[in-house]
């Protein structure tokens, strides 16, 4: 080959090889169309991505996209249909659901009666939550497209039920000949494409075939990490690590929201931190100590102070915008002398003179245990301490974890416990009466508390149809659960989301079990 000839070749090669990288390089970058990863921080560690374990089923439906349920639930806490399209009930204890047409799962094969069936069998055997939930004993397959679901007790929330996350559809692909898990195998609009066990962190991309149509999203990927540690997390979506963070310290809040390259918004959530009192102890046996307690706490000073003003003061058991509320229950407003006196009539009183109080003549230290997965549960329980003191209560915190926390639950070491919960995890007038209420409960029987009456009407709401009939129900029962004062809600909750600032489409739903990441959430440029 010639000189000349040597140096047209090499100069047509370095030609191609630059149109072929601006060929590769225009598909990531401008356009609306153009393929984009969304990174999501997700607040605790997955370990397995198998639905039977609830943080693998919360993410993978409701961040990941994975997977969904027969029944969707809005923001008004409405019924929708998703996978199944209607429902009926046909006697006490069965309920006849029609399933949506024209649905594959990811592996291409159909989704229908016989692959509800298969995967509410799967969870019946796995997940005990999945019966305690939906009640769900068997499942009937009346046609292609027409299931029986049969219940051990009646109930008329089977279709609420099916919207919590431990009732997610997957194929039966998901799991080897011997049954064991390898992946979920869904029919949402991202699909399953890889996940590091070593680090719990996930990635979905996009399914084409996807039965509801390509959102107005150019997201193509879900990269999902596992984040337990909130100071983790924020400093993630700081450092441009993460696109979308939850429950981020309220420490940072002004950091986060003076910081130009973070975007942070704000929900009231229908979740709730609560307390409750542990009355196998002698002295939180006694209705008016407890009640005292109760009118002890600054609550406006608490969610305002302490909070720094994410959540709200409740009105009643749940958040105002919850439809079966009843804001006319008995309220512990803050009245620190209401509540010596109610100390002193229960003979709660300080007998030696060292200013504390002790209770037939035995001294007091009130045990206060919460968690810390939640931001507001350790701030919640040390503004309680300066409260109780300040009437003459002592007190101390303990924040634990683990196997340390449920063990002090279990083994009822703790005198007052602070929790969160979500109360529309199944978005019932029920729900979460039945779940920490009602004397059945594992919270109740930690805390030695029964009412008979009380579970009587969340029985009879448990059954009914009508959504008013039960939302009266419920509202009879709240009132006798506030009065007995063991299980109290002491503030509302506030979601905050810390964000990539060029984040679109997202939005928030106060009845979901902590947040969705809808298919239309989108990153600008």
């Amino acid at each position: 080959m010639t000189k000349v000839k040597k140096k047209l070749a090499g100069f047509l090669t370095v030609a191609l090889v630059a149109f072929l990288s601006l060929g590769i390089l225009s598909g990531c970058s401008g356009g609306k169309n153009d393929e984009k990863v969304l990174t999501i921080a997700f607040p605790s560690t997955i370990t397995t991505l198998d639905i039977s374990d609830g943080d693998a089923a919360t993410m993978l439906k409701e961040v990941g996209g994975v997977v969904e349920t027969l029944v969707n639930v809005d923001s008004n806490f409405n019924l929708t249909p998703s996978l199944a399209v209607s429902w009926e009930r046909v006697s006490e204890t069965a309920w006849v659901f029609n399933l949506r047409e024209g649905v594959t799962f990811h592996d291409g094969s159909d989704f229908n009666a016989d692959a509800v069936k298969w995967c509410f069998d799967r969870q019946i055997a796995e997940d005990k939550s999945f019966s305690s939930y939906t009640k769900i004993t068997s499942v009937d397959v009346l046609d292609t497209y027409k299931v029986q679901l049969n219940t051990s007790t009646p109930t008329g929330e089977v279709p609420e039920a099916l919207t919590n996350v431990a009732a997610c559809i997957i194929a039966k692909s998901s799991v080897d000949d011997q049954g064991k898990f390898i992946k979920p195998v869904g029919t949402g609009y991202f699909q399953y494409e890889d996940f590091d066990v070593s680090t719990g962190n996930s990635k979905f991309v996009t399914f084409d075939d996807y039965w509801n149509g390509k959102p107005d999203s150019s997201i193509t990927e879900r990269d999902i990490l596992s984040m337990p540690d909130s100071s983790t997390r924020s400093l993630a979506v700081q450092n441009g690590e993460v696109d979308i963070a939850t429950d981020v310290p309220f420490s940072d809040l002004a950091t986060l929201k003076d910081n130009k390259e973070v975007k942070v918004e704000q929900f009231n959530t229908a979740r709730t931190y609560f307390n409750t009192f542990n009355t196998k102890k002698d002295y939180l046996s006694n209705v008016e100590v407890r009640r005292g307690l109760l009118c002890a706490i600054n609550y406006d000073e608490m969610v305002n102070g302490a909070l720094l003003g994410v959540g709200s003061v409740p009105n009643g058991i749940f958040m105002e915008d919850v439809p079966w509320n009843n804001p006319d229950v008995a309220s512990y407003s803050y009245n620190a002398e209401k509540a010596k006196e109610l100390f002193d009539s229960a003979g709660f009183v300080d007998s030696d003179g060292d200013g504390m109080r002790e209770y037939k003549g035995e001294e007091v230290k009130l045990n206060i245990v919460t968690g810390s997965r939640r931001p507001g549960n350790a701030l919640i329980a040390q503004a309680m301490q300066g409260y109780f003191a300040s009437v003459g209560v002592d007190a101390e915190v303990n924040v634990l974890e683990g196997t340390a926390l449920s063990s002090a639950q279990s083994e009822g070491t703790y005198d007052l416990y602070i929790s969160s919960a979500a109360t529309g995890y199944v978005p019932s007038a029920s729900y979460y009466l039945s779940q920490y209420y009602e004397s059945t409960s594992k919270n109740a029987q930690y805390a030695g508390y029964s009412n008979g009456k009380l579970d009587t009407l969340i029985d009879q709401c448990r059954g009914l149809i009508s959504s008013e009939e039960k939302y009266e129900v419920s509202r009879q029962a709240q009132v006798l659960a506030q009065d007995d004062a063991v299980v109290t809600t002491l503030a509302n909750y506030g979601a905050v989301f810390a964000m990539n600032p060029k984040i679109t489409g997202f939005s928030y739903s106060a009845a979901v079990h902590d947040f969705i990441v809808p298919y239309t959430v989108d990153i600008e440029g």
